[in-house]
């Protein structure tokens, strides 16, 4: 699948076994993003830097609160184990699903709102780590030419991620109040999933922006002859 760095595989979509080619390449490409590759314009995904996150308070009971988060840190997505990998030249579209055993995302926060019945509101250090997930991402793409060649731009169709378990940790709540904070933190992994139903589509959508910031700065930098024949 990739190539323009030594350290990415690259497949034939004439050869025989396109699509084993095509899975091994991109679980073997996923592991190689510990460092940046600045001639592909991809940075390093452990950790990756996520400069500025803001999730209104949707009308769930469970976690009714405005976040917004800054200077995060994710770890883990190299990690990831690629469980299908399609690439549909025809359809324009790729399909990608993982298994992924631990994903953390580490940022200063502010929150404000109710947790389960609990008004709550502070700012400070924050950690939401999810373990054990399943992840699965449906993306279609647009063909450009460009000096002869064709690069590609994505976009979602659909991500849904489904984790064993996520654990909460929030410091400061209630200006530093560390009994309250305490109680918060364990209101929150105590009904760990009651809020991430509440939330899920917004957690999902930081891993999916990922993703698609990743795919795009490769294809936009890696053309289909150099990828692909």
């Amino acid at each position: 699948m990739f190539v323009s760095a030594a350290n990415f595989h690259k497949c034939n979509r004439q050869q025989p076994d396109w699509k084993e080619c095509a899975f091994n390449a991109a679980q073997h490409g996923l592991t190689q993003l510990n460092r940046a590759y600045d001639e592909l314009n991809i940075p390093s995904l452990n950790p990756y830097e996520v400069k500025e996150v803001s999730v209104a308070a949707g009308s769930g009971r469970s976690f009714a609160v405005n976040q917004h988060y800054r200077n995060c840190k994710v770890y883990g997505l190299n990690n990831a184990n690629v469980t299908t990998f399609q690439f549909d030249f025809e359809k324009k579209t790729m399909n990608l699903n993982g298994l992924f055993p631990e994903v953390s995302i580490a940022c200063d926060y502010e929150l404000d709102g109710k947790i389960l019945v609990l008004p709550v509101q502070g700012k400070g250090r924050s950690e939401i780590t999810f373990k054990n997930g399943w992840a699965a991402i449906l993306l279609s793409f647009e063909e450009a030419k460009k000096k002869r060649r064709t690069y590609l731009k994505f976009t979602s169709n659909e991500f849904v991620m489904k984790p064993e378990l996520v654990t909460f940790h929030y410091d400061n709540l209630f200006n530093g109040d560390k009994t309250l904070t305490d109680n918060t933190n364990k209101v929150l992994n105590e009904n760990w999933e009651a809020v991430f139903e509440d939330s899920k589509d917004d957690f999902a959508g930081i891993v999916e922006k990922i993703f698609l910031e990743l795919i795009n700065n490769f294809f936009s930098n890696v053309s289909v002859e150099e990828a692909f024949e």
